[in-house]
């Protein structure tokens, strides 16, 4: 299937949501690239919790894609490049 934004939203079952650039749904191990999720930090002054945008990848081992089980894949949407998920991508080129 081929989409028409450059990344899109993949909703797992475990309830962890990636955006990447999918390669090969349909297939039994789709591939996403590019990948960032969305990760919750507190600030320790004030106590306050924002949600940062992180990209995949400096964890220690250094993946450079995910191959995904099918099967946990519960939905996919397109990134609308207008959204603010697209302009944090955008932003950490």
């Amino acid at each position: 299937m081929a989409f028409k934004t450059a990344y899109q939203a993949v909703l797992l079952t475990n309830g962890s949501v990636y955006y990447g650039k999918l390669e090969g749904l349909g297939g039994p191990y789709p591939v996403l690239r590019d990948v960032f999720y969305v990760q919750a930090a507190t600030d320790a002054n004030t106590r306050q919790t924002a949600n940062i945008l992180v990209r995949r990848g400096k964890e220690w081992h250094g993946p450079d894609y995910m191959l995904l089980n099918a099967n946990q894949i519960l939905l996919v949407e397109p990134v609308n490049p207008g959204s603010r998920v697209a302009t944090l991508i955008a932003e950490a080129q």
